[in-house]
């Protein structure tokens, strides 16, 4: 994980850090322009950062899970695989290796944390 990135990631109160790892955000969703990061999946959101050193800006994707509607595998195995989560409609492409624990994770997570929206808070009746 770079230290310089990690200053731009911090817990919200009451959050919890699921996964962390790198890995590479496609910027224009096909396999040329990858920008290299770190990314962070907690009990309420995915969060993706990278440095772009050609403009010396800082790329950020912060996805909510009760945003994301699929998560999967996409492009040709071996040479193009990479996540694809899809969030309220809009695609976003990641490249890591393994991809497997992350598409669970994230998926669980997502999963997760819809079921727990639709408890009844406490003192509310079903």
């Amino acid at each position: 994980m770079g230290k310089n990135r990690q200053k731009y990631f911090h817990l919200k109160k009451g959050e919890t850090l699921i996964k962390k790892g790198m890995m590479d955000y496609c910027v224009t969703g096909g396999y040329g322009h990858a920008a290299m990061g770190d990314a962070w999946l907690t009990d309420r959101r995915f969060y993706f950062a990278a440095d772009v050193r050609r403009t010396g800006h800082q790329l950020v994707v912060e996805i909510p899970l009760n945003e994301i509607n699929e998560v999967t595998k996409t492009g040709v195995p071996v040479l193009t695989r990479s996540i694809l989560v899809v969030a309220d409609g809009r695609p976003y492409r990641f490249n890591v290796f393994p991809m497997g624990g992350w598409i669970r994770a994230i998926t669980r997570a997502a999963e997760s944390y819809r079921a727990q929206a639709q408890m009844p808070q406490d003192g509310q009746k079903n």
